[in-house]
């Protein structure tokens, strides 16, 4: 049976005794700050294990799992791999025991047809039920019983918590270590184990006493890869069909067979077990750098180039190795597929970066040592350089040698373990814990604040601290933080509206209730079951809408304008502005900002409507919607769509969403976008931060308050540097100036200089603000102006400053000197594609005009006879319209 058919015999044998099937989460974790990847298939159902979601009793998944803390001994080991798929069965509060044991063995036994003789079952040393269990089943191997440190399972110190139950398979007595104590429980590659059975029974207390939950459950795990090397007849699970497709292609690209010996062998699995890592990790949008997530995806990756390096290949290989990747998973994982290009640019460009940090490396590495006094290179160093310049340990000991120059690689792993400290606090534990560090009551509350933002109800639940708290209302307008969107804030009044109790100044989910953490205002404390009006802050939540509609605007417009590689890497949507990270190799050029604001201005001006809707994720995902890394949706998930209305095919929409955010009901209501800034996160991610509706004009305000406050410092020194000048003028005139007297003289009128070219650009830059008119031509937006006293040079700056802002459009600048008029015409970066070409209409305009242009489709600039400005204008919306 090929792995496909197993995870599906798997989950079919759990869906006939009445399991939910779920799919897989990402691996990337919904909510759960504590970890860096969904590590165990229980992760993403720790809501249902902790009671804050009581929809389901039982549960089965294939769940995609990720552990970093043993990435150095893959490839030396059966059992340790950084990805893999973690078969389960789930039990919250229903079955126990009895039907975890007989089920596992049943599936083992009559659905895979293992030879029972090969199982061995282990219990926890002091768990006689489970003894019981087993006995009973009259397994040819008796149940062994282990110790608390592999057969007892705790979230930590204290909490939920209870023994576990293991079966392992006999993989022979030529894989054992040899040592005479070699039994089940060992380390080596003998005794496997296959499914490991939870019985989450008891609550540890502080002193360490076990008090019984009084909801039992179950949770179990079984490595996909593991099953499928032992139900092949595979001597590894490198050898099954989840890893061979890669193995042969690399096999194929670097020249070289696994079989050559051991050390090819080894290097093979490292290469097919970090290509599958890498595809997963990058399909993900997680993108290479030095911290976090992006240190184990580049760690991965370099890796396996440098195992490529050990086999004598020197060119980049492993981007290659993601077409065979995603053909493994092409039934389980169709998704993969949609990111292709989004990988394949990841891992190549990863690799093209490490063979270049490698030269630098070597440069470096030859710095130190230089720098070295006796036979040993410290580890300290040889590990520096492996995290700055990904010099793998390996290459610094070949050097070494060379030198007759040992390294000291206790040090070296020393400070390694050091770093990889985020990788082995990826369990933190998974008690779901308010900011208050309050543990969230079984709640579920009913958000209506999609309809209204007032809503009269009751206190389900209050936790007091210091002068505020955190409450839990039956049913709230409070919108939750999620998804990027800010909490909502706003008041908690009494029944009647007439006192105010409480101010709710940020707005949390955990698991199905939906957190209000308050300041008190009322003479008393708030109680369960007290009537209370909740009204959300109106004014902010008007701020905020235009913000998230105008992100779902702006993240279509990325990915028309950039490519379909765009995939969102995180947001902020607030009152004060929005912020979009997202994947992309390089930094956006002002053409390509140009752009994003003229599309996101021209679907505002097109009046799309704004709708929101429920319907099946399967619906959903055949629509095309863009959905969130990370997120959650459930089965029904809302969608905002953008579009016209009563539309059929998705191709006619412009955005499609899946998000649980506020909205405004029409792109019109947005009014305004306007892009602040662009820049970097990290490697391969950008940002960009923008406001959007009325902040845009709050934006404006406090920009022109700044100007005018910039043209008042500069006055002000201006002053000083003429008083300084008259001052050192006058010392001239009485006696020859000495040099130092002289070269503070021609720096001060330099200075002056500067300044009063600053000044100028500045008080030009006011006027732009004051005198601008922005007419519609054609259905195009023209800005004009005339500037009095400014030179021609002045105006093709000032010409990209207010293209920017304008969206889409063109910019008519002029400036008088004597009889003559000079003049530039700027189009925004679509025009030209839509027909308008600035070098045309300038040259018609300017020969009309008595005068002369040229330029290029995007910026002309020319001269012509001076006359009354409104005539000048009347003439060029003439030629705008006949272009």
């Amino acid at each position: 049976m090929d792995s496909s058919g197993l995870r599906r015999s798997f989950l079919d044998f759990f869906k006939a005794r009445q399991h939910a099937l779920r799919p897989s989460a990402p691996l990337i974790p919904t909510g759960d700050p504590t970890l860096m990847f969904n590590s165990a298939g229980m992760v993403p159902f720790k809501p249902y294990f902790l009671g804050l979601k009581t929809d389901l009793k039982r549960a089965s998944s294939c769940q995609k799992c990720f552990r970093t803390t043993d990435i150095e001994r893959v490839g030396s080991t059966l059992r340790h791999m950084t990805f893999f798929e973690m078969l389960g069965n789930f039990s919250f509060g229903d079955y126990f025991k009895p039907e975890a044991v007989s089920w596992a063995w049943e599936f083992l036994t009559r659905e895979m047809r293992l030879d029972p003789k090969r199982l061995h079952p282990t219990v926890f040393r002091d768990d006689e039920e489970a003894l019981e269990l087993w006995t009973r089943l009259k397994t040819p191997n008796p149940p062994t019983r282990l110790g608390e440190d592999s057969n007892f399972w705790a979230v930590g110190p204290t909490g939920p918590c209870g023994p576990c139950s293991e079966i392992y398979f006999d993989h022979g007595p030529k894989h054992s270590c040899g040592r005479p104590d070699c039994a089940v429980g060992c380390d080596c590659d003998r005794y496997l184990e296959i499914w490991n059975l939870v019985f989450m029974q008891f609550d540890r207390q502080e002193d360490g006493s076990l008090k019984p939950l009084p909801r039992k459950n179950i949770d179990t795990g079984m490595g996909l890869e593991r099953l499928a090397f032992i139900v092949q007849g595979k001597t590894s699970p490198f050898d099954t069909d989840l890893f061979s497709p890669i193995v042969d292609a690399a096999s194929a690209l670097l020249g070289v067979s696994p079989r050559r010996d051991a050390a090819a062998a080894k290097a093979f699995r490292i290469i097919a077990d970090h290509s599958r890592a890498a595809v997963m990790l990058a399909a993900e949008g997680v993108i290479p750098s030095n911290v976090d997530r992006g240190y184990v995806l580049r760690r991965l990756i370099r890796r396996a180039v440098r195992y490529g390096q050990l086999l004598g290949h020197d060119q980049a290989f492993l981007h290659k190795l993601v077409e065979p990747t995603i053909g493994i998973y092409h039934d389980a994982y169709p998704e993969l597929s949609e990111r292709r290009e989004l990988v394949v640019q990841t891992l190549r460009e990863e690799e093209q970066k490490f063979f270049a940090t490698l030269v630098a490396g070597e440069i470096e590495l030859n710095k130190q040592f230089s720098r070295i006094e006796g036979p040993v290179f410290p580890g300290e160093t040889a590990f520096w350089l492996y995290e700055t310049f990904g010099f793998p340990l390996e290459l610094t000991r070949e050097l070494a040698a060379e030198r007759n120059i040992s390294v000291d690689e206790d040090a070296f792993r020393r400070a390694q373990e050091k770093a990889e400290d985020i990788a082995r606090a990826s369990w933190k534990g998974s008690g779901e814990r308010s900011k208050l560090g309050w543990v969230v009551p079984s709640a579920q509350t009913e958000f209506t604040g999609y309809a209204s933002l007032e809503e009269s109800t009751q206190v389900v639940a209050f936790h007091a601290e210091d002068s505020g708290g955190v409450l839990v209302l039956e049913k709230t307008p409070f919108y939750p933080e999620g998804g990027g969107q800010v909490g909502d804030q706003g008041q908690i009044w009494s029944e009647d509206g007439r006192e105010l109790l409480a101010e709710v100044y940020d707005t949390q989910k955990q698991g199905s209730a939906i957190l209000h953490l308050v300041r008190l205002r009322g003479r008393a404390p708030l109680a369960p079951g007290d009537k209370v009006l909740a009204r959300v802050d109106a004014v902010r939540r008007d701020y905020i809408k235009p913000h998230h509609t105008a992100t779902h605007l702006l993240n279509e417009a990325l990915r028309r304008i950039l490519g379909a590689h765009v995939r969102q890497a995180g947001s902020y949507v607030g009152a004060d502005k929005l912020r979009f990270d997202f994947t992309h190799p390089k930094g956006l050029d002002s053409e390509s900002l140009q752009k994003l604001e003229g599309l996101v201005a021209s679907e505002i001006k097109r009046a799309e409507p704004v709708e929101t809707k429920v319907d099946s994720i399967e619906k959903v995902k055949e629509y095309g919607a863009v959905t969130l890394l990370g997120e959650e949706y459930g089965e029904r998930p809302r969608f905002v769509l953008i579009g016209p209305k009563g539309w059929k095919d998705p191709s006619e929409r412009f955005s499609l969403e899946l998000c649980g955010g506020t909205h405004v009901s029409n792109t019109s209501d947005i009014a305004s976008f306007k892009i602040l800034r662009e820049s970097s996160v990290a490697s391969g991610i950008r940002r960009i931060e923008a406001v959007a509706g009325k902040a845009v004009d709050d934006y404006e305000r406090l920009r022109r308050s700044e100007q005018e406050q910039t043209v008042s410092q500069l006055m002000e020194r201006q002053r000083e540097l003429l008083a300084e000048l008259t001052r050192l003028g006058g010392k001239a005139e009485e006696s020859p100036p000495s040099q130092r007297d002289e070269s503070r003289l021609r720096l001060r009128e330099k200075e002056l200089k500067e300044l009063l070219a600053r000044l100028k650009s500045q008080k030009l830059s006011s006027a732009a603000e004051a005198g601008r008119r922005t007419l519609e031509v054609s259905g195009v937006k023209l800005c004009v102006q005339r500037f009095e006293g400014a030179e021609a040079k002045q105006l093709r700056p000032l010409s990209d400053k207010i293209k920017s802002e304008l969206g889409s459009g063109l910019v008519f600048l002029a400036s008088p000197s004597g009889d003559k008029l000079s003049f530039v015409l700027s189009a925004t970066p679509d025009l030209p594609g839509k027909g308008f070409s600035a070098e045309r209409i300038a040259k018609a305009f300017a020969s009309a005009g008595g005068g002369s242009a040229g330029g290029r489709p995007e910026f002309a600039q020319g001269g012509v006879k001076d006359k009354d400005w409104d005539e000048i204008v009347s003439s060029l919306c003439a030629f705008v319209r006949r272009d």
